[in-house]
């Protein structure tokens, strides 16, 4: 194998190129791009934040929540080390406005930066070094922004996604989650996808009674947000329903049949559907495909998340619907 060797000062030469005319290449902070919402659940105390960035692993390094406060999400060169001091000034008691204003006694430029705090104040901010198109919406609950972005209906997306969901009874990880993949339908991020990240938190509800309830994050994925969603209806299978439970999915028994007699009960299941009755009418108990297309049905009527799985909190809800209902199927 043969090999070039080039006297230093010409090997010198083509590392850096001539004085006159070469450029440092552009630092991977400088080119990244990301958008971002934060939010509250008033209800549940939920606080949260969902971002994605054409960005390695950016979800340590942008986003920030702690229960009982607050979530921020900082970006366009913004300070990302001051992440946890905005936080302990917001566990202060200073509003959002006030964050604001006491970290711009220090920075000349705070980027772009996303605020709310437990009790559903927020703001967002877009400074002047942040790439176009930027921008930010916020409102009660709420906060988002972004810059590389495709235009202006990106921000649109997340603010209209996350409205229209106030009073569907999601948790607050879903809606941030389908807030971001309206931003991403409405063309999101100009440069690409890479990384992503979803964290909820809530006082004493996460693992063995810890304050972090949802910590996802997506790393080097072109399909960052839809990898994200996977994550997510993973988790809602191991978690959602408490350490130690399993949700109803696949499997049968008496669990089941009480499931299909509720089914039956509210019409979302006939009696003549062989695959979930015996001849005699009685349940088979055996969780299939036709019983989780039912017990989809009544999730979509219900204002529930899609998919054909159930956890203790929905067939409790089933179950006070199924006592409520008087004698009659619905369909």
């Amino acid at each position: 194998m043969m090999s070039l060797r080039l006297p230093i000062g010409v090997a010198l030469l083509a590392l850096l190129g001539s004085a006159a005319g070469a450029q440092a290449p552009p630092r991977e902070s400088d080119v990244a791009s990301s958008m971002s919402i934060v939010g509250v659940d008033p209800e549940t105390g939920d606080v949260g934040v969902c971002l994605a960035s054409k960005f390695f692993a950016v979800g340590p390094i942008a986003t920030f929540a702690r229960a009982g406060v607050g979530a921020i999400a900082i970006m366009g060169g913004g300070p990302f080390k001051e992440g946890e001091r905005l936080l302990d000034w917001l566990a202060e008691g200073l509003t959002p406005p006030q964050v604001l204003e006491r970290l711009r006694r220090e920075y000349q430029d705070t980027g772009q930066i996303n605020i709310v705090n437990a009790r559903g104040d927020s703001l967002s901010t877009t400074g002047p070094n942040a790439a176009q198109w930027k921008g930010h919406r916020f409102g009660p609950n709420y906060a988002a922004a972004g810059n590389i972005l495709a235009g202006p209906a990106v921000v649109d997306a997340f603010a209209e996604s996350f409205e229209g969901t106030t009073a569907s009874r999601l948790p607050l990880a879903e809606r941030l989650l389908r807030a971001m993949e309206a931003a991403d339908g409405a063309g999101g991020d100009a440069r690409g996808r890479q990384g992503a990240a979803l964290k909820v938190y809530r006082k004493g509800d996460g693992f063995r009674g810890t304050d972090l309830l949802v910590d996802l994050r997506v790393d080097d994925s072109a399909g960052a947000i839809a990898d994200l969603r996977h994550l997510w209806t993973e988790w809602k299978f191991h978690h959602l329903y408490g350490v130690g439970y399993q949700p109803i999915v696949q499997t049968q028994g008496e669990d089941v049949r009480q499931l299909q007699r509720h089914l039956l009960t509210l019409g979302y299941l006939r009696r003549g559907v062989g695959a979930v009755f015996d001849e005699k009418g009685e349940p088979r108990g055996v969780f299939n495909d036709a019983t989780v297309a039912a017990v989809a049905r009544w999730k979509k009527d219900a204002g529930l998340d899609p998919g054909g799985y159930l956890v203790p909190s929905m067939l409790r809800m089933l179950e006070q619907q199924t006592r409520s209902k008087p004698r009659g199927g619905k369909r």
